[in-house]
Parts: C-alpha cells; structure tokens; sequence
C-alpha cells in the first residue's frame, strides 16, 4: 500500500471507501455513549473520524501516514490527531476501538487483533470494517497476483475467535460501483494507493485491462464488486461494556 505518497489523491477516488465508512460510523454509534472517547485506527483522511466527530464522540484519529495525519487534521479538525502505525504498534488503551478499510492490509492478522484487543479497557469493545473476499473478485480474475492475501468473512471471523474475542456481531456489505472504463478502475486504485508495490509488468497490466473491458462490460460501464465485512467484537472474558451495559 502506497497511501503516505498518494494521499492529496486519495479522496478523490475513495467513493467506495466513504460508502463503507459512513455503514461503519452507523454501527458505531449504535453503541457508543455520545461522551465515550474512540481511539480510530488507520484514519486517513478522515472519513469515518468525520461521522464520529459529528455525532458529538471524542476522537483520537491516528495513522501511520505523515501526510494523512496533516491532511486529516484539515479534513475534521474536531479529532485529536497522532501517529501511529497500527500494524507495529499498540494503540492507545480505549473503551471503543475502531477502523475502517484498515485489516485487510495486515500481513498477520491474529497477531495484530491480540495486540489491537491488549488495549481495550475493561468491558470495552472494538468495530472493524474491511474489504473481505470476493471484493474486487472481477478484478483478480483478470490479474496473476495482487498486493495482499484475501480472506472470506469466515478466516475473519475465525481470526478475531483466535485472538481471544468474542464476536458481538457481524455484517457484511456489499457494492456494484461502475466505472467508465476498465482503465479508470485501474487509475483509481492506483490514486487512492491501494495497488501496493509493482507487481504486474506492463504487458500484463495492459492484458489485464483488456481483458477486463471484454468480460465486465456493462451498459453503465465496467462493474466492479467491493464486499465489507464490519465486526464487533470484545474480550471473551470482559465484563459487562460500559458502552451498553451487555
């Protein structure tokens, strides 16, 4: 992932990322009280912390991008903001944890949901949203490789169980966004950082892309599918949450 280098480009072709932020901030707050503090991980620039901050919840919205955190500081500036490199780092401690389109980047997820819960307060709770298999599944079919490993909302769920959490709850959404061309699929990833390192050579990109055009080609355009997985979770032996009292 490349969002430090590409974060004045990335709200403009973060549609999908918003829509799924803005199903987040609505599970959030379901259970937040409006005078809880969320520590928010992996904010960028800001579009969970913007529904959250605008709920009335204090915010501390951090990541591990320099030009995020100054971008996000301008975005809400309702949020306090920090660095933090949630993936080698424990957060904050905090009774409500919360992320969106961040876990899917982890290269070991068990090991980073038992540091991220290491520092929930007694009862507290944790809401993650991420991209789960088969998003972007049109895209894969067409490409040798890509920059993470893909897992279904079941390896999610049985990664959150191993870490010793007890999942409250779990959805999955889903989104056909069209795009008017294979080619401005592949730039919008690209702009928003989310193609990661080089992996394709230019010949395989441009294959791709082709072959792309010739099987999802649709009357509004190239489709492609992006599928979140949103989980809500605690300790497995915590008490009661001082967010709802369950």
């Amino acid at each position: 992932m490349r969002f430090d280098s590409k974060a004045r480009t990335y709200d403009q072709h973060a549609g999908p990322q918003r829509t799924f932020a803005a199903k987040t901030a609505e599970v959030i707050l379901g259970i937040a009280r409006r005078d809880a503090g969320v520590v928010e991980l992996g904010a960028g620039t800001g579009a969970l912390t913007r529904h959250l901050c605008g709920a009335g919840l204090c915010v501390l919205a951090t990541d591990a991008s320099p030009d995020m955190v100054v971008l996000g500081k301008t975005s809400e500036p309702r949020a306090n903001w920090q660095m933090l490199d949630a993936f080698a780092e424990i957060p904050p401690s905090a009774a409500l944890q919360v992320s969106s389109g961040l876990l899917q980047w982890a290269a070991e997820p068990l090991q980073v949901l038992q540091r991220w819960s290491s520092a929930l307060t007694a009862g507290g709770k944790m809401v993650h949203a991420f991209p789960c298999r088969p998003c972007l599944h049109e895209w894969y079919s067409v490409v040798p490789r890509g920059p993470l490993t893909w897992h279904d909302r079941e390896e999610w769920l049985g990664f959150f169980h191993k870490a010793g959490l007890r999942v409250d709850r779990e959805q999955v959404w889903s989104s056909e966004v069209y795009y008017p061309t294979a080619l401005d699929l592949v730039r919008s990833m690209h702009h928003s950082g989310v193609t990661g390192p080089r992996l394709l050579t230019a010949g395989e990109l441009r294959r791709a892309i082709r072959q792309y055009e010739v099987q999802y080609r649709q009357t509004a355009g190239v489709a492609a599918t992006w599928v979140w997985q949103c989980i809500e979770a605690r300790l497995a032996t915590s008490e009661l949450s001082p967010l709802t009292g369950k």
